[in-house]
């Protein structure tokens, strides 16, 4: 799997990147209540595990199986979360005043995460 900023972190810190990441990994980033970051504690063939924290609270998502991902969508006042089949969903959709974050599982191994702030 490609992506856009390929394995660079530091792209993410704005809110706004795609990246593939194939090992744990933390990423700090601009949230809508100032920095946060998204943790990446599982990778594998068709399988990611994250959690998400900004301030005081924290979202987790994770999924295994073909096609499966997780969007978080991370707001001032806290965070909703659905994992499931993505399809054909491509690039998440910003939002007002949120960082939406999506985590694709890879047949390779590989998961590409996307960060879209809404700002």
């Amino acid at each position: 799997m490609s992506a856009a900023d390929g394995r660079d972190i530091t792209a993410c810190a704005d809110g706004n990147c795609e990246i593939a990441v194939s090992e744990p990994v933390k990423i700090p980033f601009k949230g809508p209540r100032g920095p946060a970051t998204l943790s990446v504690t599982e990778v594998g063939p068709n399988s990611v595990a994250y959690t998400v924290k900004s301030g005081n609270g924290q979202s987790k998502g994770s999924v295994s199986g073909p096609g499966q991902g997780c969007i978080t969508v991370l707001r001032s006042n806290g965070s909703g979360n659905s994992c499931g089949g993505l399809g054909d969903a491509g690039r998440p959709s910003p939002q007002p005043d949120a960082v939406v974050i999506q985590a694709a599982a890879g047949e390779d191994g590989t998961a590409v995460l996307q960060l879209v702030s809404g700002r």
